[in-house]
C-alpha cells in the first residue's frame, strides 16, 4: 500500500506545474453533466460552498423547470451585494424514517443543515476572503475561513486558513461510505495552506495541514493531501492521496475517481484504499467504493441511483457492507429543489444498524 501511494504521490508532484485546483463540486454530477470545472460555478476552486455569479445563472437557467421573476428584464438573485461583496446560503431539511431490524421505527422532522457564506474581495480577481458558517443543526459552527490569492488571472491559487481537504469526489452526501471511511467530508475541515494551479484540462491541488481532519488526528500532527484530475467535456478522471501522521497510528489513503456523460445520464465512480497503522507493525486495510448514475429525465427532474460497497478489512471475517440508494430530485423553480429518497443497507447480520432501511423527503433552498 505504501509503495502504491508513494508512486502516485510522486506522479502528482511531478505533474504539478501542469495541473490545476478544481475537483468536482458538492454535487459533482452537475459538473460532469455540464462539462465544467468547480471554479466555473463556485467561489472555492475546490468546489462546494458559495456559488459564483455564473453558478447562480446556471442553476437558474439549466436546473429549474421555470423561472419566477417580478420583471421580464430582471435576472434574479446572483449572489452579489456589491462589486466587492457576495453572500449566499443553503438550507436542507425535511422528514426521515429509519427502520432498523429488531428496533422500533424512528421518524422525525429536522433541519439537516443550514449554512451561510460570505465572500469579500478586497482586490478584485486577486485577493478573496471567504467564510462558510454552519448555522444548524446545533449551535453555530465555522466550517471554512480562508484567504486566497489568485495571481496570473486565477491560474495559480494560494489559500491559507481552515478549509475542506482535497480528496476524492466532493459529494454532497457525507454519509456515503467513501466520505465516512476516509473521514474527509464537510464535517472535517483542517487548518493549513493549499496550493493549486489550473489549466484548461488539468487540475491539481496540494494541501499541507495540521492533521485534525480525516483520520481523527490530535492537533499539532501533520497531514498532506494531493489531488489531480484531467477534465474533458464528456469525461474526467483523477486520483488523490492523503498521508496523516497520527500519534494513535498513521493513516495512508488513495482515491481513484472518474466521471462520464452518456447522453442524459451522468456517471460518477470512486474507489478508496485506506490503510491504518495499529501499532506493533500491524495494519488494517479498508476499501470503499461508489458507483452513481444521474439521469436527467427532463428539465428539472433528475433520478439518482447509486451502489456502494465497503470492505472494512478487519479480522472479523464476513463484515462487508452494501448500500443502495434511489432518489428523485425535482427543481420546479429557481433556488429550490425537493428530494425524495430510499436507502437500503445490507451488512453484518449481528449488527442491525448495518441492515437498516431509510426513507426521506427533503427540501433544499439555496441562494
Amino acid at each position: 500500500m505504501r509503495r502504491q501511494l508513494g508512486l502516485l504521490a510522486t506522479l502528482v508532484v511531478a505533474l504539478g506545474p501542469g495541473l490545476a485546483a478544481t475537483r468536482v463540486a458538492a454535487e459533482p454530477y452537475l459538473a460532469v453533466e455540464a462539462g465544467l470545472k468547480c471554479a466555473n460555478c463556485h467561489t472555492n476552486p475546490s468546489g462546494g460552498g458559495k456559488r459564483s455569479v455564473f453558478g447562480m445563472a446556471y442553476a437558474r437557467s439549466n436546473l429549474a423547470v421555470r423561472r419566477i421573476l417580478a420583471d421580464e428584464d430582471d435576472e434574479g438573485w446572483n449572489s452579489e451585494v456589491a462589486r466587492w461583496l457576495g453572500v449566499g446560503g443553503d438550507y436542507r431539511g425535511g422528514w426521515a424514517s429509519v427502520d432498523t431490524p429488531g428496533a422500533p421505527e424512528v421518524s422525525e422532522w429536522a433541519t439537516t443543515k443550514a449554512t451561510a457564506y460570505l465572500e469579500i474581495r478586497p482586490i478584485e480577481n486577486l485577493l478573496t476572503i471567504y467564510v462558510d458558517e454552519q448555522l444548524a443543526p446545533g449551535s453555530s459552527l465555522n466550517r471554512e475561513t480562508w484567504i486566497m490569492a489568485t495571481p496570473a488571472e486565477g491560474r495559480y491559487t494560494i489559500k491559507a486558513g481552515q478549509f475542506f481537504l482535497p480528496f476524492g469526489l466532493r459529494l454532497q452526501d457525507d454519509s456515503s461510505f467513501v466520505r465516512q471511511r476516509s473521514g474527509i467530508n464537510f464535517d472535517t475541515p483542517d487548518d493549513g495552506v493549499e496550493l493549486g494551479l489550473e489549466l484548461p484540462r488539468w487540475s491539481a491541488q496540494a494541501a499541507f495541514t495540521n492533521g485534525t481532519a480525516g483520520a481523527g488526528s490530535a492537533p499539532g500532527e501533520s497531514q498532506t493531501s494531493l489531488s489531480a484530475s484531467y477534465v474533458l467535456p464528456e469525461w474526467r478522471v483523477g486520483a488523490s492521496v492523503n498521508f496523516s501522521d497520527d500519534p494513535l497510528g498513521d493513516r495512508e489513503m488513495l482515491a481513484v475517481f472518474a466521471g462520464l456523460r452518456t447522453g442524459p445520464i451522468s456517471w460518477l465512480a470512486e474507489i478508496d484504499f485506506i490503510s491504518d497503522q495499529l501499532g506493533g507493525g500491524a495494519s488494517q486495510d479498508q476499501v470503499a467504493t461508489l458507483l452513481e448514475g444521474n439521469w436527467r429525465v427532463r428539465k428539472g427532474h433528475n433520478l439518482k441511483f447509486s451502489y456502494e460497497h465497503l470492505d472494512p478489512g478487519d479480522a472479523a471475517g464476513d463484515d462487508e457492507q452494501e448500500r443502495f440508494s434511489a432518489l428523485w430530485e425535482y427543481s420546479p423553480v429557481q433556488l429550490f429543489q425537493a428530494r425524495v429518497g430510499l436507502r437500503s443497507y445490507n451488512g453484518v447480520p449481528a449488527q442491525p444498524a448495518t441492515n437498516r432501511d431509510e426513507v426521506f423527503v427533503e427540501a433544499h433552498v439555496y441562494f
